[in-house]
């Protein structure tokens, strides 16, 4: 497996959130994480990626693994543009390209310096055959709709999201883990995003409350409700079915549950006198 969870607990303090939960991540899953708001879906994400430590259990990654998070909250230490922060987690080749980048529009504003620069820059990316990840780079925040240019602190905070979504999928990690990845997208952003993650074959756990997005991209759902980690091994729409028939057995059983209770407390109001 890719990662897994070992009987892992988490709290805060309180009821837990996840309670002896186990689950293994097979390589090419694309598993849908659901769950009621507030039930623990994003703290789930947060010990995959191993950012989140458990109060107990063990959260286990194979072998040099590479994760990659978009996560609720912004962080506050990003800066540069739209561009420097989506290529920046291509470690120091994104750097070159952003470096690279920055000066070719000052090239174009008439600055000398920087064409010398550009040249120092094109060589150092042709010794790192990165202009495929450049090409990458621009592919994506093309298609997410996205100004390079656009200072980052300064793009409201849907753009950040989407800057930070693209950061992930630029860097094609061995699993990504997505929260709400189409919060702020436009339908022809989500159809692609969709494409793009089933044609690269990625290993995937996400949360989502777009009901179109989890039915095209989840191979798997599993299901997260008072602490317990219920894996149903099943698409979205096999899911619905297998959900519905439980929620039908359990109404049936707690139903007898009452019977056998009303009947109980009969027996209780009758007296000592007449119980014996």
């Amino acid at each position: 497996p890719a990662l897994s969870l070992r009987e892992v607990t988490v709290a805060f303090g309180g009821p837990p959130l996840l309670e002896n939960a186990s689950f293994v991540l097979d390589e090419g899953e694309r598993v849908a994480v659901l769950g009621r708001n507030g039930a623990g879906k994003s703290t789930l994400l947060s010990l995959l990626d191993r950012t989140l430590p458990p109060d107990s259990g063990e959260v286990i990654h194979r072998s040099g693994l590479t994760v990659a998070r978009l996560g609720q909250n912004i962080p506050t230490d990003l800066d540069g543009s739209i561009y420097d922060v989506a290529a920046g987690g291509l470690g120091d080749a994104g750097t070159l390209l952003a470096r690279y980048h920055e000066a070719s529009h000052q090239t174009a504003a008439g600055d000398e310096a920087a064409l010398e620069r550009m040249g120092r820059l094109h060589h150092e990316l042709d010794a790192r055959d990165a202009w495929q990840l450049g090409t990458r780079v621009e592919t994506v925040l093309s298609h997410l709709g996205l100004d390079p240019d656009l200072p980052f602190r300064a793009a409201s905070g849907g753009r950040r999201r989407q800057a930070l979504l693209a950061r992930a999928l630029i860097r094609e990690p061995d699993v990504l883990l997505l929260d709400e990845p189409t919060n702020h997208l436009d339908v022809d952003a989500i159809e692609w995003m969709e494409n793009y993650l089933i044609e690269r074959g990625s290993t995937l756990v996400f949360v989502t409350h777009d009901r179109a997005f989890l039915r095209r991209l989840a191979t798997r759902v599993i299901d997260l409700d008072r602490g317990r980690l219920v894996d149903w091994a099943a698409d979205y729409d096999t899911y619905l079915a297998r959900k519905e028939a439980a929620l039908e057995n359990e109404e049936r059983e707690w139903a007898l549950f009452d019977k056998k209770l009303a009947k109980e407390e009969a027996w209780i109001r009758q007296g000592i006198k007449a119980r014996r």
